[in-house]
């Protein structure tokens, strides 16, 4: 079972998106599991068949490339691309996460370089240079409960690195996922969601560079089919199914026809 799966909050009560920053303690930041291969040579074929779309690094960002590369050796993990140019892109094809650059600017703090195979519906080409309210204007009460809770925290955040966890649910559980369906997603009926429907979480860390003003900001991408959360937190989810606002239920990515659907399933 996927033991991620205890770490994903189902408060239904509280604001739809929240920080939730806790210490990486002893926790790995980067870490490789039984999809190692498979992400990994996925990784390679996208950096071939698509390279500008997963990677992009401005300018003065070779530096922190190294001192990113320099972590990523340190993990013990062996740099599989050589070939590559930037060291970035060399990390970000080596590890399953992704991989992206946070400097501290007088325009605040932008993202400057990123390798990203994975992302979870946005795309890197449209938030590169940007800063942090841009990159997250999509997401609803952002702006409102987070914006400048997120750069004060940027601002103070200490050797020590932090992570938090997100989640989604979606019919589609590609890795590759730069935007949404032109409709919309399938609507998936209720006696199909188990499988049909997938958990699509991010496990994101975040730790300073030895170079002053830059941050790593790395993203683990995991996935299950929605069946297993069941399994394991069904009293949970129902709760916060039934329970949530509709604003929670669209920072997951369910319109109210998928929410009834999976509510019908829960009752039956």
């Amino acid at each position: 079972m996927d033991s991620w799966l205890d770490e994903i909050d189902l408060d239904a009560t509280g604001p739809p998106v929240s920080m939730g920053v806790r210490k990486l303690g002893n926790r790995p930041w980067t870490f490789t599991d039984a999809f190692t291969n498979d992400e990994l040579a996925l990784k390679l074929q996208l950096s071939e068949d698509i390279s500008k779309e997963v990677f992009i690094a401005t300018n003065e960002t070779e530096l922190a490339g190294k001192a990113v590369l320099e972590l990523v050796k340190k993990s013990g993990v062996k740099i599989l691309n050589s070939h590559s140019g930037h060291s970035l892109e060399k990390a970000g094809l080596s590890v399953q996460e992704d991989l992206c650059l946070i400097n501290r600017t007088s325009e605040g703090w932008l993202l400057k370089a990123a390798s990203l195979c994975f992302p979870s519906r946005w795309k890197l080409r449209e938030k590169i240079g940007k800063n942090m309210s841009h990159i997250h204007g999509p997401v609803d009460g952002y702006e409102e409960h987070l914006s400048k809770r997120v750069n004060n925290f940027f601002d103070r955040l200490g050797n020590e690195p932090v992570w938090r966890r997100n989640w989604f649910i979606h019919p589609d559980n590609s890795l590759y996922q730069p935007q949404r369906p032109p409709n919309g997603d399938p609507i998936i009926e209720f006696n199909e969601i188990g499988e049909k429907l997938f958990v699509r979480s991010e496990r994101q860390t975040l730790q300073l560079l030895e170079i002053p003003g830059w941050i790593l900001f790395a993203i683990r991408v995991q996935r299950t089919p929605l069946e297993n959360l069941l399994l394991t937190r069904k009293e949970e989810f129902q709760k916060w199914i039934f329970e949530a606002p509709v604003s929670h239920h669209d920072h997951k990515g369910l319109v109210i026809e998928q929410v009834s659907e999976i509510q019908k399933a829960l009752v039956n």
